[in-house]
């Protein structure tokens, strides 16, 4: 018999005493329990639906699924544990949980999540959240499975949430009658220009630490092809600052080594043993020529970048995703094509990235530090090949200077269009899509055109 939480959206008035008491009981920074909410800005013809939401102790949770260190558990009932003792930091665990429920502690550096107030379940005392609530909103509920509203904004991935909603998803607001009296006004929902502001200036460490791997990869894989490029030191340096890099990413730098406990089933542990491994065949490539076949290490340095992008679309699956030039594997191969004649091959990558480029036009929609990188991304491809037509050194030289901030741009822009599922998202889009049909009825029933 599985724990989960009961929540009745009609009796939810969004008062936050469950948020306040789950802090005061756990310690937790505020926020840990979220109060989300549909049509949060009272439009009129709409109801709003509040939801007090933290975690839903999964029957199959990705974030325990998922974590590199195994800092989570499943405890009787299954209750979702996670062990801060244990926990590195790396918020992998954020990307992987589409209800939001582990927050990284910003201070602490470690990640909060419902734990059941695990000390009053052991007692049989229900949560704090549950005692705290002062309408009977939220309760406690023991079931074989549970089943949610079809809201259509909470999002299903197969996860089996022990979680129970009720009265979710009826949205329709009062009927005014008769509809042809109704004097209508053009009003627009809040529009979020950025999924998240200031995602590409928190996550640089992602990005350099991608770009640096990618970088030593393409440089190793050149020896395979018989490209007698003299890299000498810079592979190995690249990758021993990459794996820098990426200590500063964690909350609890000091617990690194848990990173890879979990290689069977984490990709993110995946990533990281694959990039140790590269960096040590990297120093060997440099100290001792020859110890390791060129074709070892090629299929090493394409491994590693692979494992990069896996990261990334285990948590989301996207076409969009999954076509993007800025993933590693596809600019690694770009920065190979680079060296390769004759030039082929570099043309029909070019192409295949200035087709992806007009594809994601959306990108200018983000926000000013997005659309100046998308004009770089977009430029940089025909001023590349202006460049190398006169054929000169100097013109050369700068073609390749372009080439590759044309490469870190797209690799930039990967991470902006990267957008893991996330209930606060599909409750945005959900909400913005019904207001859309209801405003196209209103005009139809107004006679405005």
């Amino acid at each position: 018999m599985r724990r989960g939480f009961e929540f009745d959206a009609d009796l939810c008035v969004a008062c936050k005493a469950c948020n306040a008491a789950c802090s005061l009981e756990n310690g937790f920074q505020p926020g840990t329990r979220s109060i989300m909410s549909w049509n949060e800005n009272a439009l009129p013809l709409f109801r709003v639906i509040n939801l007090s939401l933290a975690c839903n102790h999964c029957d199959r949770p990705l974030c325990a699924e998922n974590c590199p260190a195994c800092a989570y558990t499943i405890e009787n009932g299954g209750i979702v544990l996670h062990h801060q003792e244990k926990c590195m930091g790396c918020s992998y665990c954020t990307w992987r949980c589409p209800y939001d429920a582990p927050k990284i502690n910003e201070i602490k550096g470690y990640i909060e999540k419902c734990n059941f107030c695990i000390d009053r379940a052991s007692e049989n005392i229900e949560p704090a959240c549950v005692t705290a609530c002062p309408t009977g909103a939220l309760k406690i509920t023991f079931k074989e499975e549970f089943a949610t509203d079809d809201t259509g904004w909470f999002p299903d991935r197969g996860l089996m949430p022990s979680l129970e909603l009720k009265n979710a998803a009826a949205v329709s607001g009062p009927l005014i009658i008769p509809a042809e009296t109704v004097e209508y006004t053009e009003e627009e929902p809040e529009t979020v220009i950025s999924k998240e502001p200031g995602r590409l200036k928190k996550e640089w460490s992602l990005i350099v630490f991608s770009l640096l791997v990618t970088a030593a990869s393409a440089l190793l894989i050149l020896p395979a092809l018989g490209i007698n490029i003299s890299a000498g030191p810079f592979p190995a340096l690249m990758m021993i600052v990459a794996v820098v890099i990426s200590f500063i990413h964690l909350g609890v730098p000091l617990r690194a080594y848990r990173a890879v406990f979990n290689v069977i089933s984490s990709p993110l542990s995946r990533e990281i043993v694959l990039t140790v491994l590269l960096t040590v065949a990297a120093f060997m490539v440099w100290i001792f020529p020859g110890a390791i076949h060129p074709v070892v290490t090629a299929v090493l340095a394409l491994l590693t970048v692979i494992s990069i992008d896996l990261v990334y679309l285990a948590s989301e699956n996207s076409t969009m995703l999954r076509l993007h030039t800025g993933q590693a594997f596809f600019l690694c191969i770009f920065m190979v094509s680079w060296f390769v004649t004759p030039i082929t091959i570099f043309l029909v990558l070019s192409m295949i990235t200035a087709i992806s480029v007009v594809v994601r036009y959306k990108s200018l929609n983000r926000g000013t530090l997005a659309q100046n990188i998308y004009y770089l991304r977009a430029l940089s491809l025909p001023a590349v090949f202006m460049l190398l037509y006169p054929g000169g050194k100097l013109t050369g030289m700068l073609a390749m200077v372009v080439f590759i901030a044309g490469i870190v741009a797209d690799r930039i822009l990967f991470y902006d269009d990267f957008n893991p599922v996330n209930i606060r998202n599909t409750i945005t889009e959900h909400f913005n899509n019904e207001y859309e049909k209801k405003r196209d009825k209103q005009r139809q029933d107004t006679g405005i055109p």
